[in-house]
């Protein structure tokens, strides 16, 4: 009885498969515990004393969604600021160094730096209205959260673009390295927000809606 009571309960936080180990193992051990001798009638008395399944299986799904929406509005602010710092690093460089831009590829670059400056601002105002939606809509912050992730990619990739724009011609130095470290935390906090992303428990949301 025990262990198909604990998989019930398990099997209903499927979407969170960690969760849903965990949950499975500290349950059954929590039972097997209060049951005592283990006889049929103890077993009963366990599983009866400890709840509802299901009632259970809800509260702890709310609590751990609710969870994953602040670390990913967490992970969002971060990376939109990790963006915004490594941007502003690298063209204080560029400005220090008197870094200037080809003629050759200037209007190519305008026209990136143009859909770079767009993608970084629906960036902003994604995640506010994400912040908006927190406390309201978990779906609708998640899928805030998504368009603004696909704005900050863009905004990255534009950022890749100029950069290799700017060191193109150039024979290696030292000063590429500002540049391309500044480069390498905007990627890095890109590819940390689409993997916090990913973990978004859309099974979960699927069923609430």
């Amino acid at each position: 009885m025990i262990p198909e009571y604990a998989e019930s309960l398990a099997r209903q936080l499927s979407f969170d498969p960690a969760l849903s180990r965990s949950v499975r193992q500290e349950v059954e051990d929590h039972l097997w515990e209060a049951a005592g001798d283990g006889s049929p009638e103890l077993q009963r008395r366990a599983i009866a004393a400890f709840g509802d399944p299901q009632l259970i299986a809800r509260q702890l799904a709310a609590a751990a969604v609710s969870g994953r929406a602040r670390r990913t509005g967490v992970a969002l602010v971060l990376a939109l600021a990790g963006v915004f710092l490594a941007m502003n690093a690298r063209l204080g460089w560029y400005e220090l160094t008197q870094w200037g831009v080809c003629e050759q590829t200037r209007t190519l670059g305008d026209a990136v730096a143009l859909v770079d400056r767009l993608a970084f601002w629906c960036a902003a105002l994604g995640a506010a209205a994400a912040a908006w939606a927190y406390r309201r809509h978990l779906v609708a912050f998640f899928v805030l959260c998504a368009v603004t992730t696909g704005a900050i990619l863009t905004s990255v990739a534009c950022d890749a673009a100029l950069t290799a724009l700017r060191l193109a011609g150039w024979e290696w130095s030292t000063y590429f390295a500002i540049p391309l470290a500044t480069m390498a935390a905007e990627i890095a906090c890109a590819a940390v927000l689409v993997a916090e992303l990913r973990a978004t428990p859309l099974a979960y949301l699927r069923e609430n809606t």
